[in-house]
């Protein structure tokens, strides 16, 4: 028998939103047990002069999967929006760990063409798969789903910057911890 979804992890960069991706999710969130926790990990790959830039961010980004789940999730499921900062791979396993996820939908468009060459010259295990998506179909301990997408969304420029204080999803934060 096989036990019923209710928690589901939906990674989500607010600069290229997947929209094609809340059509699935809406398939497995159309009942009220269901928990679709959206996700995005602040990565600057820089070292920020201070730590307000990340918190900024956060609360940015935050803003933004919150106006994601009010307009593209299944009014029905409950919904709740956490920020991350640090490496996108690991801040996205400690989600679903910490959030015990029953599935992460994991949108993907694939390696860029660069890291597809780069990944066939050094006999990378799977070219096709982003080394994001890999790591973490190879590493999280729920089952991962891949969907394939190809058209993007950047929420700021769709609705605008919007640094505020959240309150639409009372159980949403933002995680502004320093980077890894």
């Amino acid at each position: 028998m096989q036990k019923a979804l209710e928690r589901i992890l939906l990674p989500v960069d607010v600069a290229k939103c997947p929209l094609e991706v809340f059509e699935l999710v809406n398939g497995f969130a159309k009942r009220p047990e269901v928990r679709v926790i959206l996700l995005h990990v602040v990565n600057l790959n820089i070292a920020a002069p201070e730590n307000r830039v990340y918190e900024e961010l956060a609360q940015e980004a935050l803003s933004y999967l919150e106006r994601l789940a009010d307009k593209y999730i299944h009014p029905i499921a409950s919904t709740v929006a956490h920020v991350r900062t640090g490496r996108p791979a690991e801040e996205i396993l400690a989600e679903a760990k910490a959030e015990s996820v029953d599935l992460i939908i994991m949108p993907t468009s694939g390696p860029s063409f660069w890291s597809r060459l780069m990944g066939l010259c050094r006999r990378a295990s799977n070219p096709i798969v982003s080394p994001l998506a890999e790591k973490i179909i190879r590493e999280a301990a729920c089952d991962v789903v891949l969907v394939a997408t190809k058209t993007h969304m950047n929420c700021e420029k769709a609705w605008g910057r919007r640094v505020k204080q959240s309150t639409a999803l009372p159980q949403a934060t933002a995680h502004a911890a320093s980077p890894a």
